[in-house]
């Protein structure tokens, strides 16, 4: 369930993508509508995953967005459960970000690695 509107998620990437967020960051946003840190990561990560899988956010920017939020996904789970799937897609991101030596060299790490992944995540999460 969505709670943020789509113009504070797209404030958000593009905060997360440019400078990352902390969990400080996300307190006002967490006291303006009412939810969690956790909700506001998973929101969001779910958020740019689906961008990416329509094509309208590239990977690049993606991955920008999720390696900007991975300290706070990281620092919300050390008080608390992982947020999920925040944790993942970052990781799933995360792989996109290099070639492996067996790959040919026309190969695009994003396509082969990460898309595949990012969309289990999603199809998981629709049921």
């Amino acid at each position: 369930m969505m709670v943020l509107p789509k113009i504070e998620l797209r404030e958000l990437s593009v905060k997360a993508e440019a400078y990352g967020l902390t969990l400080g960051d996300l307190i006002p946003i967490c006291e303006r509508f009412g939810v969690a840190p956790h909700d506001v990561l998973n929101e969001l990560s779910i958020a740019v995953a689906e961008g990416y899988l329509q094509g309208y956010l590239l990977y690049d920017f993606c991955d920008g967005v999720m390696n900007g939020i991975i300290n706070a996904v990281v620092e919300v789970g050390m008080t608390n459960d992982m947020p999920q799937p925040a944790f993942s897609l970052c990781q799933a991101f995360d792989q996109g970000e290099w070639f492996r030596s067996n790959d040919p060299p026309e190969t695009d790490p994003s396509d082969k690695y990460t898309k595949p992944v990012v969309e289990e995540i999603m199809r998981t999460l629709r049921g």
